[in-house]
């Protein structure tokens, strides 16, 4: 859920920064638009290291192997789709 949650942030992040000309607007050596995506990004993969680390603390058995799976899983989702925050340009 926190993947279909960040997915739907960026993605609504990413309009709304390009409608609004956030890619125009210099701040601390990069745009607003960037630091935008960039810091929400960031949130979300510490929030899915939260999620992990709380599996991780849960009891051991089937139940605990199935949700180190699934956050691992997530981590590994919000890192693969929220990568082009930082690798591409912002606006076309």
């Amino acid at each position: 859920m926190l993947w279909a949650f960040g997915f739907s942030l960026l993605y609504a992040l990413h309009g709304i920064g390009c409608a609004g000309g956030w890619d125009e607007v210099a701040m601390a050596g990069a745009t607003l638009f960037r630091w935008a995506l960039v810091g929400t990004w960031c949130l979300l993969c510490l929030g899915a290291v939260a999620l992990m680390r709380r599996a991780w603390a849960a009891p051991a058995g089937f139940e605990r192997g199935l949700g180190l799976v699934s956050a691992l899983a997530g981590l590994a989702a919000i890192l693969v789709t929220g990568a082009p925050v930082v690798l591409t340009s912002a606006c076309a």
